[in-house]
């Protein structure tokens, strides 16, 4: 018997196929799925590495940087006017000279000329002098003459007036002897007064004397400085000068920069200051080492601090130090300007250690490894010197492991292996 299939069965069987058949799926994907086994959980190891603690004394490095100046530099000025009529070969940008060297020479002649007047000046002044001293020995000798004569006529007097007396002159003869013991007296008088007159005519010339003399001296100065020579060995900057030029007095010639007393110039925080201030040896004449660096050569040179800037600088709130640089046949070598490091010994700490910058976390705290595991010390840090720190902490001691692999998994407890 042949079964016909309607639309209307078809659309109620199709329904239940699709719906046993996927029944029919889902148990046998059920029945045929994987079965995961849990894995054991297994705390992972970190490999890290670490430093030894070592409490003991440690002194802090500070490094810096500077630039070399010089201690000592002049701007060298003609100290007087005129042409130029010799140069030395020295005299050009950078070239080194020694004291005493002569590096320009300015036409003498007027100089030279000047000093003739002024000699000439003196020996009329001088000439004059010695007649005003023979014109007041010649008053003097008039005055001491004068002085006996009016010592005789004083005798007269009185011999006079005891012959009056007795009646053996006439008045008349003892007027005429008072008249002319009157008459001596205004004379020797006069003599003083030209005697004192004469001698403040000397002291008049002699200061006239002294003058010239100044004058002489100042024509005779000028007459040397003609030559201008260099006042210490260096090398020269900034020539402005040629042959045959005209220059006025202070104008500038060149600029020499002692080249055997040269200082590294660098800055120091309030904390380093302070800190360096207040330590045993103080900051004046404490060594620094200072490295110059030329391409890919290096240089090498030690110094003393000599003298501490005058002020607090405002805007880095530190101050200037200078240190004089060791004057060895190297130092000739470098130039002012020169960009340098610097390092220096700083203050000491009794027990306490030197650790990486690394190796501490949030502030205050570094892990040691202990039985195999983290544990966090707490420590205080004494200096920051950039790439290291300074620390101090009870709970370190010697041969303990202090861990300085960072990652982010740190903490208390963490398992780690020390490679």
């Amino acid at each position: 018997m042949k079964i016909r299939f309607t639309p209307f069965i078809l659309k109620l069987i199709l329904p239940l196929i699709f719906i046993g058949g996927g029944f029919i799926g889902f148990n046998y994907f059920v029945k045929t799925k994987s079965v995961e086994v849990p894995k054991e959980i297994v705390e992972r190891s970190w490999n890290v590495s670490v430093v030894e603690a070592d409490p003991t004394e440690v002194t802090s490095e500070i490094n810096l940087y500077g630039e070399l100046v010089s201690a000592r530099s002049v701007d060298l000025r003609s100290l007087v006017g005129g042409e130029i009529i010799q140069v030395s070969d020295d005299l050009k940008e950078g070239a080194r000279v020694t004291v005493g060297s002569v590096l320009v020479e300015v036409d003498p002649f007027d100089y030279d000329a000047i000093v003739r007047e002024k000699e000439a000046a003196i020996l009329e002044a001088k000439s004059r002098l010695a007649e005003l001293e023979a014109a007041k020995r010649s008053d003097q000798l008039s005055l001491e003459q004068d002085i006996k004569i009016l010592e005789l006529e004083q005798r007269s007097l009185q011999r006079a007036e005891q012959l009056r007396k007795k009646g053996n002159i006439s008045d008349k003869g003892l007027d005429d002897a008072k008249t002319s013991i009157s008459r001596q007296r205004q004379q020797v008088d006069q003599r003083r007064a030209q005697v004192d007159i004469q001698g403040a005519r000397i002291g008049q010339q002699i200061a006239t004397v002294e003058r010239q003399q100044v004058a002489l001296e100042r024509a005779q100065r000028d007459l040397q400085n003609v030559s201008l020579v260099a006042p210490f060995t260096g090398y020269l900057q900034n020539v402005s000068v040629e042959l045959g030029k005209k220059i006025d007095a202070k104008d500038l010639v060149a600029k020499l920069i002692d080249d055997t007393r040269i200082e590294a110039k660098f800055h120091l925080s309030n904390t380093q200051y302070g800190t360096l201030l207040g330590s045993e040896t103080g900051l004046i004449g404490r060594p620094v080492q200072i490295l110059w660096k030329a391409g890919e050569r290096a240089f090498e040179f030690s110094g003393v601090i000599k003298r501490i800037g005058s002020s607090i600088q405002s805007d880095t709130g530190g101050v200037e130090i200078y240190a004089l640089l060791d004057n060895t046949p190297t130092l000739t070598k470098v130039r002012v300007g020169a960009f340098v490091e610097i390092s220096m010994s700083g203050a000491t700490y009794k027990n306490a250690l030197r650790i990486p910058d690394y190796a501490l976390y949030d502030g205050d705290v570094v892990y040691k490894v202990q039985e195999g595991r983290l544990a966090p010390v707490e420590v205080v840090v004494l200096q920051n010197e950039g790439t290291s720190l300074i620390v101090r902490a009870e709970d370190l001691k010697r041969g303990d492991k202090i861990l300085t692999t960072r990652f982010a998994e740190v903490g208390p407890g963490i398992k780690v292996e020390v490679r």
